[in-house]
């Protein structure tokens, strides 16, 4: 079952599910079954069960069956949904400085994500997410994303002219692509596959667990590691839902999902060098980039997003690493 009508999502039916001694908490992602999303979610059942001898469940559900992103972050902010991995991507449609974390090779690795969102940047921008609705239980890892296409290796931004690459729902996406000289075509990663197999795009970007898990090699000859854009995945739930938890339970939640920002990142960090490797056996050409170029083609899309976010919150992110 790919999608579920939304109509059956309401509060009654689905916030939580409650017997005399249990809690049932539904967590939704867009990743595959395969996915390094499924792997750190489970995991994360499994340890909010153990540490509450059962009374808090979490049940997981992967590929968008509870709706896609965009959907199902905003379920949680309305209180439709329980819980969503989501993307600061995602979420700057709502929140504006959201995007300072997507901004183009300004976060190059795990560790400068959770070093700026473990900051006062971090709690500024979950500030911003509870006067929606939704309270940010944790910053989880999503990846370093590359370009994919079906027609030629992308080693400078030249090779990007003309090409329609499939972007998130971002806006700092299209101006990066935009700046870089492809086409921007946003898509629900949902539709990426029928896209590309259709040639309805050229390309798309995604980190390489998204690329193996989903196929793409299917459909797409070149994969270029241009590391362009960090996207991370902050795990939402309902602010009104996370309050009606007993206390105990209540701090116990947080506390793991807390944790569980540096085991995704370690996560992802492991399975990198054993996936390209399996897309290279697969027959995908892979193709070293120098970014140099790159960086220097991406400064319009820093002065656009200067004018849209708190002013000073760029500065603040690129002291923060040493920029």
């Amino acid at each position: 079952m790919k999608h579920i009508n939304k109509a059956i999502f309401t509060l009654s039916a689905l916030a939580v599910s409650v017997s005399a001694h249990s809690l049932e908490l539904r967590l939704g992602h867009t990743g595959a079954p395969t996915h390094h999303y499924q792997t750190i979610s489970e995991e994360f059942a499994k340890e909010v069960n153990d540490k509450t001898n059962g009374e808090l469940t979490v049940v997981v559900y992967p590929s968008d069956q509870l709706g896609n992103q965009l959907e199902s972050t905003e379920g949680v902010m309305i209180g439709t949904h329980d819980m969503v991995l989501s993307s600061d991507t995602v979420l700057s449609n709502w929140f504006p400085d959201m995007a300072v974390l997507n901004l183009p090779f300004l976060l190059n690795s795990g560790s400068d994500y959770l070093k700026v969102v473990n900051s006062e940047v971090g709690k500024h921008l979950e500030s911003q997410v509870e006067t929606q609705g939704a309270v940010v239980l944790g910053w989880w890892e999503n990846g370093i994303r590359h370009v994919t296409n079906s027609k030629k290796p992308i080693e400078k931004p030249e090779d990007l002219k003309g090409l329609k690459i499939r972007v998130p729902e971002g806006e700092i996406y299209v101006d990066t692509f935009k700046a870089l000289g492809a086409g921007p075509t946003v898509l629900s990663f949902g539709e990426l596959y029928s896209a590309l197999q259709l040639k309805t795009v050229d390309g798309q970007e995604n980190p390489v667990a998204h690329i193996v898990t989903q196929n793409f090699n299917e459909v797409q000859d070149y994969a270029s590691k241009t590391g362009h854009i960090h996207m991370g995945s902050p795990l939402l739930i309902n602010k009104g839902l996370l309050e009606r938890i007993p206390e105990e339970h209540r701090n116990t939640l947080v506390e793991v999902a807390r944790s569980f920002g540096q085991k995704h990142v370690t996560l992802v960090e492991e399975l990198e060098a054993k996936q390209w490797k399996e897309l290279e056996e697969k027959g995908m050409k892979i193709n070293e980039v120098d970014t140099a170029p790159f960086r220097m083609s991406v400064q319009s899309v820093y002065d656009k997003t200067e004018s849209k976010v708190t002013p000073g919150l760029i500065s603040k992110v690129e002291a923060l690493l040493g920029n």
